[in-house]
């Protein structure tokens, strides 16, 4: 069964930059013309684990590893993936320079980076052909990148309040809620609702609302992978790939 985690168990690690080479998914989209379902559940009841984020700042290596899994075990019917907290461990030091028992190069990781690295040498043989930017202000954009590519890794200014609210509770802002930025964090989006965005990464989802990724949401970026490609040549969101990969083997 998977663990049960509580925010003030998972160790912050995101360390985002400013990348202005990732394309742009607005480069694809006619917003007058786009559509997505009002609702949209791609998160599977996987074990999926940790992965180290309870103990190093490895939150957007184990981001990218849980969406492997749900890539597959949707896309892929009776697929099932996992990994370990040492491959995650693994992959935060090669991203990162991170030396287990050394604190000091504990740092996190930013997430253009770890796509980056992740498009050259892949992830113990899962592929991406690239990524794109997501605005994180547009929640129709947010959205329809969660459904359409089957999950975007968010990242996020963590505010004080949130660090004690149990999982399957909401993260909306409210007044004289204590704001101050405990530091940067990424988790996993591969559900929506009416009320906003859910991060589920483990058993329990927190619905992150309109007011909360306005004021807290760093970046948003969504990664095109054949993981998330069914037999039958396109996603289980019906997407066709073969325009988007070839502009994102051009970059």
């Amino acid at each position: 069964m998977p663990t049960h985690v509580t925010q003030g168990e998972v160790k912050l690690g995101c360390n985002h930059k400013l990348n202005l080479k990732a394309l742009p998914l607005s480069n694809y989209l006619n917003p007058k013309v786009m559509a997505y379902p009002p609702v949209c559940a791609w998160w599977r009841a996987i074990d999926f684990g940790m992965l180290g984020n309870d103990t190093v700042g490895d939150c957007v290596i184990a981001y990218m590893l849980h969406q492997i899994m749900i890539w597959n075990s949707v896309a892929h019917a009776g697929s099932s993936v996992s990994f370990t907290t040492d491959q995650a461990i693994q992959t935060y030091s090669a991203i990162t320079g991170y030396v287990p028992g050394d604190p000091s190069t504990d740092n996190g990781t930013d997430p253009d980076t770890a796509l980056t690295f992740w498009q050259k040498n892949g992830l113990f043989g899962h592929n991406i052909a690239g990524y794109v930017n997501l605005d994180v202000t547009n929640l129709d954009q947010l959205k329809y990148a969660t459904y359409v590519f089957g999950g975007i890794g968010f990242s996020f200014k963590v505010p004080a309040y949130i660090m004690n609210i149990p999982g399957g509770q909401s993260w909306s802002f409210y007044s004289g809620a204590d704001v101050t930025i405990q530091g940067e964090h990424q988790v996993g989006i591969m559900d929506y609702g009416r009320n906003g965005l859910r991060e589920n990464c483990w058993d329990t989802t927190n619905t992150l609302n309109p007011d909360f990724i306005g004021q807290f949401g760093l970046a948003a970026q969504a990664a095109v992978s054949s993981d998330w490609i069914k037999a039958s040549g396109i996603s289980p969101s019906g997407l066709d790939l073969n325009g988007l990969l070839a502009d994102l083997a051009s970059v």
